[in-house]
């Protein structure tokens, strides 16, 4: 059997150990550095063996981030010293882990609090005196904190945030904290009085902190109390009713409405000796000091914590705030949020104007009246009566739904502003006013898991939370495992982090599993139904909120928005006007409509570099294809032909540029349309006239698809056309095309790739073209070399090579040494290596000087000589960090020289690099090394059954491709496969090569990468 992970870190070095912890905390080197307060230098030392043991106050420093406490912490501090060994503290790391899981969301207790008047003490005193201030609260708090088992989460300006696991504990910290605030000679003479809250409820503790409803409910609730004041919630009162301190008693003050506009909440005061009782109504939203409209709403405010601080931001400097954003984006629930938090008393209140049941453009000045109450005058104008009635007001107007009213809204908020200088107006709109003195604010989608992250803990994104709080209302429980992450990071992804779609698709399950409900997302317009019954009619549907934007749009809008659906991702300027300027759109006025659609938020604009980027939003893309569907045949097809005849031109005109020194900015040009490039792809690939194309799309990418190490695709796109009937009518765009799928070919199918190779050669040689002849005698060398067979691929490089040579090219020239030196042994080959690079240096080809320095690496640590293997390493990487190229190779061969250095913790981790890398772009030959390495690393170390399962692992990958191993590989391969069987027998190496071998890709990678073995 293979060694578990446990068994096998008997011997696991503190590197070792903090190498794992950092990787299983998602953490760099650098992000722990910052995070510890110590220097990256000593963390890459220690890691590395350099350093074999750590200071205890490093240590101590390294525990916190890596969030390590209680048995875990001590051990580790011990291992770090050498006094314990690390293979312990790896495994009570993992214990606390599992225990913490299943303890992630229990029930504590909080604790807020904040100085009431802060702002205005501030101004009193001057921020010297205010500092003092601060720091005697805190001088104050803390101490209570700490005598009463609370553990303080987080502390802003003048606020705390604590969490108890005693309600006991919180209640006497609370009461101290009061007695000692109270009893203070404060600065100045003044008084500073703390408002606290008091709740119960369960949080899940995540990297992002505590997260959960119940936390932002505590917050709210201790917001509407006053200073002095103790505030304790429902929950909290009815399980600290008999636990009460001596003289301390609750009274009931009532159900209030909190300011995140849920669920009322019963809330009690604390009474004790000593501290004032008498204090005023609540400033919750049914105090009649706050005088307002806001709803109720039935499910509670998730997130947007930035947007809301912004906005408010917003609003509080000028005079008309427009949140505009598609329909579904959630511009009513933060207008309205917004709004309740901007509910201070000082004003004439905060009201809801509803215009979605006005048809009428004159009737809005109307509605506004009766939203704020006011008496109709007969005779009198609406406008001017609301004109009236406001001129004195200092009031806040939350204006929802005007994009169906836009002149009416438009004329209506231009008069307010003009004539009610204490009124604001915060707008919702899928359109701007277009009125003078309007801002701007688009709202966003909810934030979203980063593009590595599959976590769907509450708090890794406002989406995540979303779609878990309302899925858990319609009491379906999503469990934390590793099947259910992925599919509700994935869901909220594909629904564009659009809130109204997450709360359509989380009430879907309660007729249907999650994994059901992510596999017909494609059906999103059908399946997104059922919404609530109170919600405007609009909102009841996804299909219906869609459509009720596209019905606003004038007729060219509509037609440019279907043809806009035909992008992948994103597109620019240019690609809109060559792509949907056409029958009956002018190209002209194709940036016109494309503003107004923008302005209507069914198109995103996103600044990128010193330009803008546009792209649809997936719900909306959908809608819109289905719309160019409904236009006819020759329409849609049109569209596609547009498309894919200028990404073809797009792709051309970048690869003249792609082997000089501007190849790193057209790398990234149409690394941005990458997704356009494949579509137009497809859509050559699948018309029967496309061959022609197809090549043409090949060849032009095949700089672009090496450096982005993107073989894969390549391959799959050329070789079934180079099969077609008639693809040789153009010879020479053939011969190129055979060539390029060739150059793509060798680590996925190395027969393929030299029948390939022959047949440019062949065809070369026919048509005496000697420049297809240098590129395919080269690819028919590394064919050979890559197939096991380098003295037969030898002469076709060496031809290859003088060919190039009386050419005078130095892209060909070097491009051709690089496939040679493949054949060449590493002793006699310097000087060529030397001619090559030279070449590259000349022309400005910062990809082939990569692999050329790459390649000489290893050969340079054939022959033994590790600095200059290191040497060629770091030119490498140099090279391809300004193109932006990824190169796994240099990880795997910093491997071998880490390992022929004896740093084993530092190859491991350059070996794992190298097949995360690997496993990313689908490079089945690279993986191989990789775990090849990892494999003789297992040797290295003892763990035999391990090495043996993972060299059968490695060979497997390497049989997908055809390759046999060679140079170095080969060498390392055979020397510790030879230890394995000595040390283990013939029949026991069998049984665990085999299992290696018989692994599921998923269960090979988890064995390399995380210990664990098969079986």
């Amino acid at each position: 059997m293979v060694d578990g992970p446990v068994a096998e870190q008997t011997g696991l070095s503190f590197g070792g150990l903090l190498r794992q912890l950092r990787d299983e905390a998602g953490l760099t080197q650098d992000e722990l550095a910052e995070a510890a307060q110590v220097s990256q230098r000593a963390i890459s030392d220690l890691e590395r063996g350099i350093n074999r043991t750590a200071r205890k106050d490093t240590a101590i420093l390294l525990a916190g981030p890596l969030g390590l406490d209680g048995p875990a912490r001590e051990l580790f501090i011990a291992a770090a010293r050498g006094r314990a060994p690390a293979g312990e503290a790896l495994a009570a790391a993992a214990a606390a882990r599992e225990a913490g899981t299943r303890a992630a969301a229990a029930s504590r207790t909080f604790l807020f609090t904040d100085i009431e008047g802060s702002t205005a003490l501030l101004g009193r005193l001057g921020e010297d005196l205010y500092a003092q201030v601060l720091a005697g609260h805190h001088a104050l708090v803390r101490p209570a904190l700490a005598a009463h088992d609370g553990r303080e989460v987080d502390a802003q300006g003048d606020s705390f945030f604590a969490v108890f696991s005693s309600l006991r504990g919180c209640v006497a910290a609370a009461l101290q904290m009061q007695q000692a605030l109270q009893d203070h000679a404060w600065p100045g003479g003044e008084r500073v009085r703390v408002r606290m809250g008091i709740h119960c409820g369960e949080a899940a503790r995540t990297a992002a902190g505590l997260v959960g409803l119940e936390v932002h409910r505590a917050a709210r609730m201790a917001a509407v109390g006053h200073g002095g004041q103790v505030l304790v919630s429902e929950s909290a009162a009815v399980l600290m009713r008999d636990g009460l301190p001596p003289g301390a008693a609750l009274a009931d003050l009532g159900v209030h409405r909190l300011k995140d506009l849920g669920r009322p909440e019963r809330i009690f005061q604390l009474h004790a000796a000593g501290l004032p009782a008498g204090f005023p109504p609540l400033r919750s939203l049914g105090n009649p000091a706050l005088p307002n409209n806001l709803p109720a709403q039935l499910s509670a405010f998730i997130g947007r914590e930035r947007e809301v601080a912004e906005v408010r931001g917003l609003v509080e400097s000028s005079r008309l705030v427009t949140l505009i954003g598609a329909g579904g984006c959630g511009k009513t629930r933060l207008g309205l949020q917004v709004a309740a938090e901007l509910l201070d008393g000082s004003g004439d209140g905060v009201w809801l104007a509803e215009l979605a049941a006005v048809t009428d453009q004159d009737a809005v000045a109307a509605a506004v009246c009766d939203a704020l109450r006011l008496a109709a005058r007969p005779g009198r104008p609406a406008l001017e009566a609301l004109l009236d009635a406001l001129a004195l007001q200092d009031v806040l107007i939350v204006v929802d739904n005007c994009e169906h009213l836009i002149a009416g809204c438009a004329k209506t908020a231009e008069a307010i502003v003009r004539r009610c200088p204490r009124v604001r107006l915060l707008a919702t709109s899928r359109e701007p006013l277009g009125i003078a003195g309007e801002t701007i604010y688009r709202v966003p989608s909810l934030s979203l898991p980063g593009p590595e992250d599959s976590d769907f803990a509450p708090g890794s994104s406002d989406a995540v939370a979303l779609f878990a709080e309302r899925a858990r209302a319609h009491g379906v429980g999503l469990p934390v495992e590793e099947q259910a992450g992925p599919l509700v990071v994935s869901v909220c992804r594909r629904l564009d982090g659009m809130p109204l779609a997450i709360e359509l698709a989380a009430a879907r399950l309660r007729s249907m599993s999650l994994a059901e409900l992510h596999g017909r997302l494609d059906q999103r317009f059908r399946l997104l139904t059922g919404g609530s019954r109170t919600a405007l009619e609009r909102q009841q549907t996804l299909r219906a909120a869609v459509a009720w934007s596209y019905s606003l749009l004038a007729g060219a809008e509509q037609v440019l928005l279907g043809r806009l659906s035909v992008f992948a991702g994103g597109f620019d300027l240019a690609a809109a006007e060559a792509v949907c300027g056409f029958g009956g759109i002018d190209v002209l006025e194709v940036v016109g409509l494309l503003g107004s659609l923008v302005d209507k938020s069914l198109v995103v604009a996103e600044p990128v570099g010193e330009g803008l980027r546009y792209r649809l939003l997936e719900t909306i893309r959908l809608f819109a294809a289905e719309r160019l569907v409904e236009a006819g045949e020759d329409e849609a097809a049109a569209v596609a032909e547009a498309h894919c005849a200028h990404f073809l031109s797009v792709a051309e005109t970048a690869a003249a540029h792609l082997t000089g020194p501007e190849q790193g900015r057209w790398l990234a040009r149409l690394g941005a349309d990458q997704a356009n490039l494949r579509r137009a792809a497809q859509h050559a690939a699948d018309r029967p006239d496309g061959t022609a194309l197809v090549l043409r799309l090949g060849v032009a990418l095949d700089r672009y698809w090496r450096a982005r190490s993107r073989e894969q695709e390549a391959f799959r796109l050329l070789v079934p056309a180079l099969q077609r009937p008639g693809v040789g009518a153009d010879p020479v765009l053939f011969g190129v095309a055979l060539v390029t799928a060739a150059h793509n070919a060798f680590w996925i199918d190395v027969a393929a790739a030299r029948h390939l190779a022959e047949q440019a050669v062949e065809l070369a040689r026919k048509l005496g073209d000697d420049r297809l002849l240098v590129r395919s005698l080269a690819a028919l060398c590394a064919a050979h070399y890559f197939a096991g067979e380098p003295e037969t691929g030898r002469p076709f490089g060496q031809e290859s090579v003088e060919r190039a040579r009386r050419l005078g090219d130095d892209v060909l020239l070097g491009r051709s040494l690089l496939l040679y030196l493949l054949t060449i042994d590493p002793a006699p080959s310097g000087q060529l290596f030397a001619e090559a690079i030279a070449c590259t240096e000349r022309s400005g080809d910062h990809l082939i000087n990569s692999m050329l320095h790459n390649n000489a690496s290893g050969a340079a640590l054939e022959a033994g000589d590790i600095p200059a293997a290191r040497a060629h390493l770091e030119a490498a990487v140099q090279a391809a960090q300004q193109i932006g190229y990824e190169v796994v190779a240099v990880s795997a061969i910093m491997g071998l020289v880490l390992r022929a250095e004896g740093d084993l913790d530092g190859a491991r981790s350059a070996f794992e690099a190298a097949l995360r890398i690997g496993r990313r772009n689908g490079h089945d030959w690279n993986m191989a090394g990789a775990i090849l390495g990892l494999a003789c690393l297992a040797g290295d170390a003892g763990a035999w059954d391990r090495a043996a399962a993972l060299h059968g692992a490695a060979q497997a990958f390497l049989d997908r491709t055809g390759n046999p191993w060679q140079g170095l590989d080969a060498r390392d391969r055979q020397d510790s496969l030879d230890q394995a069987r000595a040390n283990l027998g013939d029949e026991q190496l069998e049984r665990a090569y085999a299992q290696g071998m018989a692994l599921s890709l998923e269960k090979a990678l988890d064995l390399a990468l995380r210990g664990s073995g098969p079986g």
